[in-house]
């Protein structure tokens, strides 16, 4: 059974299929005219059409409206799913299955909506597991655990508690500042220093703008290996190239360090020894390994680029679930020989109606009308009403032939189980359960 899983982490979305990465993504969308480009192409349009650039649509996975939205682009969520059904149709063909790796962050909401939009992009979700817990795995770990991410916006650390079973404790975010702040602070610095070697200003020309941003990233990470790295831009028939050192750059960073600093002490237990695990995404930026060096009782482990999707590969027989709804895992257990993930409850309950790509949360109970244009609502003339009696969801008509479940007519008084389909006029609700600490 091929397998694919999604590394979701908007600075880069890992693709792979059975352990093999396909592609990494960057979280960008750019509307040229009634042209939507998502991911890398929107990448390498984003300073050339700045006009309708946006990179905030995973971080900020909802539906509320854009107030530069129109028809086809609404809300966040719509360039998101854009995004990943562009991610999934090129390997569509050949996967049965897939897994997302979420970050710690995302609670019901954003969850919800990444199923809903799983849904509808017909991909076959069968399992969802935490960033942090999922990278931990089968590694030697102390007793408590920190993993320290990064994002476009943001920088995230993660608590782990391991007593033989990994599980998270609590995501924090150290600074909502990201990859995208820092790669605009290090452009223009490296732009000052073209400036002042060879008076050449990148930023003048949209095209060398870009062709900064373009090389930026690589760039960074090549400077683990050294002290000083030339960068060169191509205007015209002219090529323009300055040597750039560790230490210009760590200005952009003089801000943010600390913060980072001080959130890691903030969770060292007093007279214990903690594992930190550092993001591979933190390769290369300078003075960072220096700062960590300074917080006493801590081993850093840096994470190998495909930690999340080798581990996800190995333990797909845990994660992915067969039968009934798909759950978040937010634990698993120690230990590289004897690994087993544990989900939440089997019999977790019903929580939401999926349409479309947004989840409705059903609460105790709702009433259902019979318009749907905007999602299931609850209102005071209803076709139907979902309740719980004890521990079951009930399914009470109020109008003869309005509701079909699975398919078939619904009678009065019917028993609804997780996965079933609702049809109201044409429109069908999914019973799902969205489960998440976060």
């Amino acid at each position: 059974m091929s397998i694919a899983v999604f590394n979701i982490n908007d600075a880069g979305i890992q693709v792979s299929v059975d352990g093999d990465l396909i592609r990494t993504s960057p979280g960008y969308a750019v509307l040229d005219g009634s042209n939507l480009l998502t991911g890398e192409e929107a990448s390498q349009n984003a300073k050339l059409l700045p006009r309708w650039t946006n990179n905030r649509f995973w971080s900020q996975l909802n539906v509320n409206p854009l107030p530069n939205g129109n028809n086809q682009i609404r809300h966040h969520a719509d360039l998101a799913f854009a995004h990943l059904e562009a991610l999934w149709q090129p390997i569509a063909a050949s996967v049965e299955s897939a897994v997302f790796v979420v970050p710690g962050y995302y609670g019901n909401d954003n969850l919800g909506l990444l199923l809903g939009m799983s849904e509808e992009a017909s991909i076959p979700v069968r399992g969802i597991v935490d960033s942090s817990i999922i990278q931990a795995a089968d590694l030697p770990l102390r007793k408590t655990v920190l993993h320290l991410d990064i994002h476009l916006h943001s920088i995230t650390l993660t608590n782990i508690s391991n007593t033989g079973t990994l599980a998270r404790r609590d995501v924090k975010t150290v600074i909502e500042s990201g990859f995208f702040t820092l790669l605009d602070r290090w452009s223009n610095i490296i732009a000052d220093q073209f400036i002042q070697t060879t008076r050449f200003d990148p930023m003048h020309n949209a095209d060398t703008e870009q062709q900064l941003f373009n090389k930026l990233p690589a760039w960074i990470v090549a400077l683990s290996e050294v002290n000083a790295h030339p960068i060169s831009l191509n205007a015209g028939d002219t090529e323009h190239s300055v040597s750039i050192s560790n230490d210009s750059l760590l200005k952009a960073c003089a801000s943010i360090y600390p913060q980072i600093v001080q959130a890691i002490r903030n969770e060292v237990p007093a007279g214990e020894t903690a594992t930190l695990l550092v993001s591979h995404r933190f390769t290369g930026f300078p003075g960072l390994k220096n700062s960590l060096g300074l917080i006493n009782n801590v081993e850093v482990v840096d994470l190998a680029e495909l930690k999340a999707i080798g581990s996800a590969s190995v333990h797909q027989g845990e994660i992915v679930v067969s039968d009934g709804p798909v759950q978040h895992v937010l634990q698993i257990s120690a230990g590289s020989e004897q690994s087993s993930l544990a989900t939440m409850p089997s019999s977790a309950q019903a929580t939401h109606l999926l349409w479309q790509h947004r989840a409705f949360a059903i609460g105790t109970g709702i009433k259902l009308g019979d318009d749907l244009s905007e999602g299931p609502r609850a209102t005071d003339n209803p076709v139907c009403t979902l309740y719980r009696r004890n521990q079951q969801l009930v399914l009470e008509t109020h109008r003869e032939g309005a509701v079909q479940l699975n398919g078939i007519e619904a009678k009065n008084q019917e028993t609804v189980n997780l996965g079933d389909i609702l049809t109201i006029g044409s429109q069908p609700l999914t019973v799902i359960s969205v489960t998440s600490d976060g």
